[in-house]
């Protein structure tokens, strides 16, 4: 089984993630994915310059996101290696969704099921400011700006477009312990 997670900024993706690697799922990352493009073409790693490279691979590849296959392949090889179940976070791009949707067609019994999650935006601000990464807005205009930018733009980023090709989606807008259950309740439907 192959778990993809999708998400707003800050909604809580990767903790839905860590929930489902705490279950025995392999763990990956569109956004480990792109830092090593960027690595790879020596591009400064900060939130404007992942998004202009997200937006440049789209461009390079219209049809095939080179993220959705770098990831897929992956996957394959560790599937040879005998690893069953993964999750990976960060799909922003419908031709990522459309990638494991399509491998899943070839090969149902490894079968992709895409959550989305989301949190009103004052309460993913105030989580953006505690995670306290580098580059990240500083406030909460400059916050909405990109937020509604990566959710609704047409260039960069589709997470509003991924959101609602999701097969669950989580809002986030409680408590840990609530979240975890309603992880718990997706991961009884589908594992």
């Amino acid at each position: 089984m192959i778990i993809g997670v999708t998400g707003t900024i800050s909604s809580g993706k990767g903790k839905v993630a860590e929930l489902f690697r705490d279950k025995g799922f392999k763990h990956h990352s569109f956004s480990a994915e792109i830092r090593q493009v960027a690595k790879e073409r020596g591009i400064e790693i900060n939130r404007k310059n992942l998004s202009k490279l997200g937006h440049d691979l789209r461009v390079e590849s219209p049809k095939e996101s080179i993220l959705g296959k770098r990831l897929l392949d992956k996957i394959m090889k560790e599937i040879d290696n005998g690893e069953k179940n993964f999750v990976f976070e960060g799909l922003r791009d419908s031709d990522e969704v459309d990638i494991f949707r399509e491998h899943e067609l070839e090969r149902p019994e490894q079968r992709f099921i895409l959550i989305g999650v989301d949190a009103p935006q004052e309460v993913r601000f105030e989580r953006m400011k505690k995670r306290g990464r580098q580059g990240e807005p500083e406030n909460f205009s400059e916050f909405k700006e990109v937020d509604d930018h990566e959710t609704h733009g047409d260039q960069g980023q589709e997470v509003g477009k991924t959101m609602k090709m999701s097969d669950y989606v989580i809002q986030n807008d409680e408590g840990l312990e609530e979240l975890k259950e309603k992880v718990e309740g997706i991961a009884k439907e589908v594992i």
